[in-house]
């Protein structure tokens, strides 16, 4: 191979590996926070068994399995998944009718729903529970996005083209990726901030309400935040989306801990998503 070709089949591969990222809701990093935030607040009996169902699937920890939906989906295995990372929500949407918002191929909303099922079901195979786990893990914090909830006639702002400071992006990759970025440093470090900050009554709230609810947030933060007329952004569009994003951050991991500690209590255990306190998990 010449210079020449090595330098063009560099272009593809680079052009390969952003094509990937920015499918990426949160990316990798975003994914982990919600995922260790979460983690933090799983009552002790249900943090046992997650950690049993990650090690059937060599997962090192439930942070970092919550990117494995992002993982494999350059796999055909799981083309089905797709559409289970979204819900296309019009602007005026107001609230959630499953037959009318969420296509015969899935969407995120039932796709939650559907694989805690999977996951509290004992009887099924250690991993398929596994996978139910992973999937859950990812699309709570995917739905935490709010372009997740965006338009169908822009694919939730990847056909919005921006620029970021400068550089080229459309606006789905920069919610997804620049805006976490510049966030969150160090994501384990970030993450134990978060639970630092996070008061108990925010956490119980937050844990109280519903999918539906967490998709009208996001799409609130969609359409009054994140959609802009502008196309060249910078300094002042980070600043008014900071606090949107960190707290919808906090909000998936909290949301995300409610969802596994109500799916794996035992039967019989009173293991209600308040009685898990901070730093007691």
């Amino acid at each position: 191979m010449n210079k020449s070709q090595a330098i063009i089949r560099l272009i593809f591969v680079l052009i390969g590996c952003f094509s990937v990222l920015k499918a990426y809701a949160w990316g990798d990093d975003g994914h982990r926070v919600i995922g260790e935030i979460a983690w933090h607040y799983l009552s002790p009996d249900v943090a046992k068994e997650v950690g049993l169902l990650l090690e059937e699937v060599g997962e090192p920890h439930l942070a970092e399995s919550a990117t494995w939906a992002d993982r494999i989906r350059s796999n055909a295995q799981y083309d089905w998944a797709a559409p289970m990372h979204y819900i296309n929500l019009s602007r005026g949407w107001r609230s959630y009718e499953a037959a009318r918002d969420c296509p015969p191929a899935g969407c995120i909303l039932n796709a939650i729903q559907q694989f805690a099922a999977v996951l509290a079901d004992r009887s099924r195979p250690e991993s398929a529970r596994a996978e139910a786990l992973m999937f859950v893990a990812h699309f709570v914090g995917d739905l935490h996005q709010p372009l997740h909830t965006g338009l169908y006639s822009d694919r939730g702002g990847n056909d919005v083209q921006v620029q970021f400071f400068g550089e080229e992006t459309n606006l789905h990759a920069l919610w997804d990726i620049q805006l976490v970025s510049r966030v969150v440093a160090d994501w384990q470090d970030y993450a134990q901030r978060q639970t630092e900050i996070i008061r108990p009554g925010e956490r119980q709230l937050w844990q109280s309400t519903t999918v539906e609810e967490w998709a009208r947030e996001s799409h609130q933060i969609a359409h009054n935040l994140a959609y802009t007329n502008e196309i060249q952004l910078g300094e002042k569009y980070f600043l008014r989306s900071q606090d949107s994003v960190e707290i919808r951050l906090q909000q998936g991991g909290v949301r995300l801990a409610a969802v596994l500690n109500k799916a794996l209590r035992k039967r019989g255990l009173n293991l209600a998503d308040n009685e898990c306190k901070p730093g007691s998990c």
